[in-house]
């Protein structure tokens, strides 16, 4: 997501690149890179304070530059498609249309798998290639799905996995498009499913529709896998996200692409804020999925750096983005960033070399890292550390607009606050008189939330994810 405040004058960021030893993008020598991918990378502060350890954030942002239009590759897609009870009615009929839908926009030759998920996981069409004869079967199967039984995600997912892996396209776009309106029967080999579907190049989109499913879950699923995730509230407005989706596998310009970052000597990786935590003194690996037209994202990255004496340079950071070209098809392609800092033993020096664009980058980050967590915290029964992430979290966030003002972090602050008021106050509270209560999986007993609230929660999610990717 862009931030406006990060847009710095040219000139800054030419004075960056003297004063940190920031590289812009490295290619390939003799390559046919048609540098449609790009990143850029900017350090909270050159100058740090030396005696002492010191916090720096780095923002790495990944973008493109417009290209003209190529014949995208091909698709190897597995629709993962939820039909327990909960989808009966206008939801399964959705899922049906856009189903149909997405036949159509693809092409022969095309790869198409789709599995179907209730009380049990079944392949209702392996990994084929499209013609006629094919669309038409796969079309009669899916107008033929019913709602019925529980929701036995964990297999569906991994069945559909299974199918775009076994027909990989080094030079196609790998993807499994995943919709569910339910918790799982049994979600704990979920994440992992995700995880080996990213190292093995399948990114996962998810759709979560209506209110009764657990957005924690399908976000952790798309950013595990660097895939996407989106909440879709009502059925009616399922066809077109996967519209959406189609759009973006047609505007494709870089493939399985990923981050390392590897911190320097006497550097450590704190944190990917919103991502995955690194082990000390360990590299960093983020996986991204594809990047298309008109993408902008931002990795903030929080670095500890251990005591130096004054006047001495810093080696920070080296970051690679790494993905295979899907425009002129010039192979695995990298982009290089160095980021390097200066030690001072004068304060004023510390504080005037300060960028508060990075500084609010930063804190969006951390805010929307920070709902995050204390959003995973409340699925899992735990409201008052919930609450009180939240309410830490929100103060933080509102320091920082005194700094530097910026409408859209108070109001994720605001939303923060409004998260953590609508809480229960105690962690998974006994009945009271007055409440309805159903049984959870997990046999505690919950309050049944209003609508409005789940919805709202939903929506916060979702801007939070936005944010993060």
């Amino acid at each position: 997501m862009t931030h406006p405040a990060f847009h710095a004058p040219i000139r800054f960021l030419l004075a960056c690149l003297f004063l940190l030893g920031c590289k812009p993008a490295e290619t390939p020598p003799g390559s046919r890179d048609p540098g449609a991918v790009r990143v850029e990378g900017t350090l909270g502060s050159p100058v740090l304070l030396a005696n002492g350890d010191s916090t720096v954030y780095a923002v790495l942002r990944i973008a493109t530059l417009p290209r003209p239009e190529k014949q995208r590759g091909r698709v190897n897609v597995a629709l993962a498609i939820d039909t327990s009870g909960s989808m009966e009615g206008e939801a399964i009929v959705a899922a049906r249309r856009s189903a149909l839908q997405m036949i159509d926009a693809l092409a022969d030759g095309d790869r198409l798998a789709v599995v179907v998920f209730d009380s049990k996981a079944e392949v209702l069409l392996p990994s084929t290639e499209l013609d006629a004869e094919v669309r038409a079967d796969v079309k009669a199967r899916i107008a033929a799905m019913q709602a019925r039984g529980t929701t036995e995600m964990a297999g569906g997912l991994s069945a559909a996995v299974q199918e775009v892996a076994a027909n990989l396209d080094s030079n196609g776009i790998n993807r499994v498009v995943l919709l569910g309106d339910g918790i799982p029967n049994n979600a704990s080999s979920i994440e992992s499913t995700a995880r080996r579907a990213a190292q093995r190049g399948v990114a996962i989109t998810t759709l979560g529709l209506g209110l009764d499913y657990d957005e924690v879950l399908m976000g952790r699923v798309a950013d595990l896998s660097g895939g996407r995730y989106r909440y879709i509230e009502s059925a009616d407005k399922l066809a077109g996200f996967f519209r959406e989706e189609l759009h973006r596998i047609d505007t494709v310009y870089g493939r399985q692409a990923s981050i390392t970052l590897t911190p320097g000597p006497g550097v450590r990786i704190d944190a990917v804020v919103g991502g995955e935590t690194p082990e000390p003194g360990t590299a960093a690996y983020v996986p991204l999925g594809d990047i298309a037209r008109g993408d902008s994202r931002d990795i903030v990255v929080r670095l500890t750096v251990t005591p130096r004496k004054a006047g001495v340079p810093i080696e920070l950071l080296d970051a690679v983005l790494t993905f295979d070209d899907a425009l002129e098809e010039a192979g695995r392609l990298q982009r290089v960033v160095y980021l390097g800092a200066r030690t001072t033993l004068d304060e004023e020096e510390v504080a005037k070399a300060k960028n508060p664009a990075v500084d609010l980058s930063a804190a969006l980050a951390e805010a929307s890292a920070t709902t995050l967590r204390a959003l995973e915290l409340g699925k899992q029964g735990q409201h008052v550390r919930a609450r009180a992430l939240l309410q830490k979290g929100a103060d933080a966030a509102l320091a920082q607009v005194k700094r530097t003002p910026s409408a859209e972090l108070e109001k994720l602050a605001a939303n923060m606050k409004s998260v953590a008021t609508d809480m229960p106050e105690a962690d998974r509270p006994a009945p009271a008189s007055g409440m309805q209560y159903e049984f959870s999986d997990d046999a505690y007993i919950v309050p049944v939330e209003a609508p409005s609230v789940v919805r709202k929660r939903k929506e916060v999610h979702q801007s939070v994810v936005d944010a993060l990717h």
